[in-house]
């Protein structure tokens, strides 16, 4: 009988651990870690280093990863105490400021060449590998842009990335022109219902219709959250970045270039 009952606790377990994982996967990617410190502490330091008004900000150079190599004006920087993480990578320049941000565990080459496309364009964009927190990654990379002349950012995520920038809207009190996420994961959250409601900026939620962690059904999931949100909806089974370079990347390029004139027209020109 003992025996019987640890054989079922024993597959109970597996069954919750396969759960969890499937749940919280990003492209077959490890299971993200939950944002360090407690609620309190978050919306604490979110007020200290809202994206507005920010304090002195340093970074040492460091080396530009192989897919930046012989970009004209391409940067690479590591926060001090960075520990060797969280390295950034900047190109192009000017008032317009966009911070990409990577799948869960992606980095600064997933979204090289849209950085390189907006730079080209006239953007000031930042890519970045995560950091051991990635709340203040996001953050870091805001301020970066900022402290070399962007006047206005905004974000644009692939899957949890794009899932933790949505979340960050409800306990900053500066925060971005616009937001794009691109296969947020509904499963994982950050936001509850309604957590568009106070923000005024632009939202795009873009993703593929079969995409097997973001399909058409999750993203409309995400956007009951936020009913402001322009909903781009493209064929195919690709997530993130992935889909840029799909068969449907110019439909993409057209919906997030849209939304990137929609989020700084009050600036342009």
């Amino acid at each position: 009988m003992v025996k019987r009952e640890s054989k079922r606790a024993v597959a109970l377990t597996a069954v919750l651990v396969l759960a969890l994982a499937g749940a919280t996967a990003c492209a077959g990617r490890a299971v993200d870690r939950a944002p360090q410190g407690g609620e309190v502490a978050e919306k604490r330091r979110s007020a200290e280093e809202g994206t507005v008004g920010m304090r002195e900000f340093s970074a040492a150079p460091d080396r530009l990863p192989s897919c930046y190599r012989g970009v004209t004006g391409a940067t690479a920087y590591r926060l001090p105490g960075s520990s060797g993480r969280g390295r950034m990578v900047t190109v192009g320049g000017g008032p317009r400021g966009v911070v990409f941000a990577p799948i869960s565990w992606g980095d600064s080459c997933e979204w090289a060449a849209e950085a390189r496309r907006l730079a080209a364009g006239g953007y000031h964009v930042v890519t970045f590998d995560w950091g051991p927190d990635r709340r203040r990654t996001v953050s870091d990379a805001t301020r970066l842009l900022r402290s070399r002349g962007s006047t206005s950012v905004a974000w644009v995520g692939g899957c949890m990335g794009g899932t933790l920038m949505l979340g960050m809207l409800t306990d900053r009190t500066a925060r971005p022109v616009g937001v794009a996420g691109i296969s947020p994961l509904a499963s994982l959250g950050g936001y509850t219902s309604g957590s568009g409601a106070s923000y005024d900026g632009e939202l795009l939620l873009l993703g593929t219709a079969d995409d097997p962690l973001a399909d058409e059904g999750r993203l409309r999931e995400v956007a009951r959250s936020f009913p402001e949100a322009e909903v781009a909806v493209l064929p195919g089974t690709l997530h993130a970045a992935e889909i840029f370079a799909g068969p449907h990347g110019d439909a993409a390029r057209r919906s997030l270039d849209g939304f990137l004139d929609r989020t700084f027209a009050p600036v342009a020109g």
